[in-house]
């Protein structure tokens, strides 16, 4: 799947991301989220490079994972900030201060395939299942709104989650938004 999504001819990639990126927009992202966590893409990921530009000529914060140990924090990111690449030569912002997921309102999140259920198949780490482990709790109160960023192509029938997999609310792809959550019909315009 990582291979397909690699194979994909400049000219489509670049027509999906805006594709992606519009209808991130038009769903309501900027509107209705005040903290949004996201990635800088990397081995062959959508690229929401024109949210991160919108989100710094806006003034919204957004933040960007860091790796701590086997889990991931967040730490504010805005265009033109100093970044280092961490074990896995993924570049991430070179700070100290960072945000615990529990307190982000919306989180995009990288994938290598998903299912009509809300499942994904990441990169095989387990680093955001971790990271996101509390949502688990139905007693955690405050749990952002996960959005999966993939292409069509990485869609796949079933997915079997194990006991830790966190699942997504939403997927966004360049056709469009699917909702998996009651949330993220809610909060979500189609």
């Amino acid at each position: 799947m990582r291979k397909q999504r690699q194979g994909i001819s400049q000219s489509a990639r670049e027509h999906f991301n805006y594709r992606i990126q519009q209808t991130l927009l038009s769903a309501g992202v900027l509107l209705r989220f005040s903290s949004i966590a996201g990635y800088l893409s990397n081995d062959g990921e959508p690229s929401i490079d024109s949210l991160v530009q919108t989100c710094y000529e806006i003034n919204r914060p957004f933040y960007l994972p860091v790796v701590r140990k086997k889990a991931l924090a967040f730490a504010q990111y805005t265009l033109g900030n100093e970044l280092s690449n961490n074990a896995f030569n993924i570049p991430e912002p070179s700070t100290q201060h960072t945000l615990c997921a529990r307190f982000l309102s919306v989180i995009l999140i990288p994938l290598v395939g998903f299912d009509n259920q809300g499942n994904r198949l990441g990169m095989g780490g387990g680093y955001y299942d971790r990271t996101l482990n509390f949502m688990l709790n139905p007693a955690s109160k405050k749990k952002p709104l996960l959005i999966g960023i993939a292409y069509s192509l990485q869609k796949v029938d079933t997915i079997k989650p194990h006991a830790w997999d966190v699942p997504l609310d939403a997927v966004i792809t360049e056709k469009g938004l699917i909702t998996f959550s009651a949330k993220a019909k809610q909060l979500l315009r189609l």
